[in-house]
């Protein structure tokens, strides 16, 4: 099943935002942990694939914890 085929369910990511605030971060397909983090995208996803992620979700987290939608 891919990412289209799954419904998308709410989530708490405090503890990624509280733990990264201003990375770009990499995520697996369920959103609940960190494979890669940096300054930039291409360190986030670089580390990413060292952990062997082959697609990961990239996002950046805020500085600031707010509401926030992924």
């Amino acid at each position: 099943m891919n990412r289209k085929e799954r419904p998308v369910k709410p989530l708490d990511m405090t503890p990624i935002i509280k733990r990264y605030p201003g990375y770009f971060v990499a995520l697996n397909d369920d959103r609940t942990r960190v494979l890669g983090k940096g300054h930039t995208p291409e360190e986030a996803l670089e580390e990413a694939k060292e952990n062997g992620a082959e697609n990961p979700i990239l996002t950046r987290i805020p500085e600031e914890n707010r509401s926030y939608l992924l």
